[in-house]
């Protein structure tokens, strides 16, 4: 008979290391499979890197949708921004030499939506049980409010942008393209912490051990 063992199926760790290595890598996969300059990552949908956008992105959904946190309350923001990732997939952003439609509003609102859950994770859940305490706790609970806020500052940094700059400086400058990508880095970074698998900023006995 097959001995029993205690190990869970998911580990809530894997999944965070998971999607903050695929959110931090997205940027990076579109840009070098795009071979141009992008105006936004949500660009790529329109060049080589299509697939692979869309692909990461459903992989993204998939992670969060299983990803149940702590509460009720994590849980039911991680099935909202589950959603979001997969609709950013499913409604393309207008193009260069397109007019904005309900599909190109349905992207910018899911964009929204999922950027405000993460960094809500950050600066919320991620925190709960780290803020004030010493050592390698207190560090992480520095790194989630520093990644939290970097989001929230790139989605304000978008907003006021397109309010001041034309819709030429905003492509020459990629000011989205650049506030998205370092608005996932924060994201995927601030999740690979809370994966708990960087040595120097977690105890051994919370350790995600992935192999053994």
């Amino acid at each position: 008979m097959a001995a029993q063992h205690n190990t869970p199926v998911f580990d809530y760790r894997a999944l965070r290391l998971l999607v903050g290595l695929i959110a931090l890598s997205l940027p990076i996969v579109v840009s070098l499979l795009a071979a141009a300059s992008l105006p936004s990552i949500s660009d790529a949908y329109y060049t080589a890197a299509r697939d692979a956008f869309i692909g990461m992105l459903f992989v993204i959904g998939a992670f969060l949708w299983a990803y149940n946190g702590h509460t009720l309350r994590e849980g039911f923001a991680s099935k909202i921004a589950a959603l979001a990732a997969i609709f950013i997939a499913l409604f393309p952003t207008a193009c260069a030499q397109c007019d904005a439609t309900i599909i190109s509003q349905i992207h910018t609102v899911a964009s929204v939506v999922l950027f405000s859950i993460l960094a809500y994770f950050c600066l919320g859940p991620f925190r709960h049980n780290t803020k004030g305490k010493p050592g390698k706790k207190g560090l992480r609970a520095k790194i989630y409010l520093l990644c939290g806020w970097i989001m929230v500052g790139s989605m304000i940094g978008v907003l006021i942008a397109k309010m001041m700059l034309s819709g030429d400086a905003l492509v020459g400058l990629q000011i989205v393209y650049w506030a998205e990508a370092i608005a996932l880095s924060a994201f995927g970074f601030a999740w690979i912490v809370a994966g708990k698998y960087i040595p120097l900023l977690v105890d051994d006995d919370q350790a995600l051990v992935l192999f053994g």
